[in-house]
């Protein structure tokens, strides 16, 4: 073999691996990324959301979850009740999702802070999420996983009581006390 067969067989190599990593380029760019999450809901006041979301650009099929420990269920109360709250037995997170489209989420009531950091405590529980990037399980439908972790002892302190109906409505009776008040002072004038 002479030097030109080597050089051939160098650049067929180099043309190899371009290609394998402009493949694992693509497919970072285009599969699903299934994640969990916690949230306070800005409208409702003390409220807690459980979002599942598909953050890829790809479409997730066959979405199943695996928790660390089980999810609570209507974990209600501002502070924490009396009785533990009891443990998710159905619904999508027990269930899966058939399908979820690239940036579509599905919102979830969970529950309030003090229900939910009662049963949570101070462990968070972690979530790992599975789907397929494609229908058919075959060659292009490649199992995929993503890890998330609920924790709600972060929202202790937070603010989302400031955006609920409650400021807004306090807001209004002032602007309708002060209309009241110089409706009044003009006819105590007559």
């Amino acid at each position: 073999m002479g030097l030109a067969d080597w050089i051939s067989i160098f650049m067929a190599a180099i043309a190899v691996a371009t290609a394998i990593v402009t493949y694992a380029v693509f497919r970072s760019a285009t599969d699903p990324v299934v994640i969990v999450y916690a949230q306070p809901d800005l409208q409702r006041q003390s409220i807690v959301n459980l979002f599942i979301e598909n953050t890829g650009r790809g479409a997730a099929h066959s979405i199943t979850f695996r928790t660390s420990r089980p999810l609570p269920e209507q974990a209600f109360g501002i502070e924490p009740p009396g009785q533990m709250p009891g443990v998710m037995k159905s619904g999508v997170v027990v269930n899966g999702v058939p399908f979820l489209a690239p940036g579509q989420r599905i919102s979830l009531t969970w529950g309030q802070y003090g229900g939910l950091s009662k049963y949570i405590g101070q462990e968070p529980i972690t979530v790992e999420t599975f789907c397929y990037r494609g229908r058919r399980k075959g060659l292009f439908a490649k199992k995929l996983q993503a890890s998330s972790t609920l924790d709600v002892a972060m929202f202790g302190a937070s603010e989302s009581s400031e955006h609920g109906f409650g400021p807004n409505l306090v807001k209004e009776l002032k602007a309708l006390n002060k209309t009241l008040s110089s409706i009044e002072r003009a006819l105590e004038r007559f």
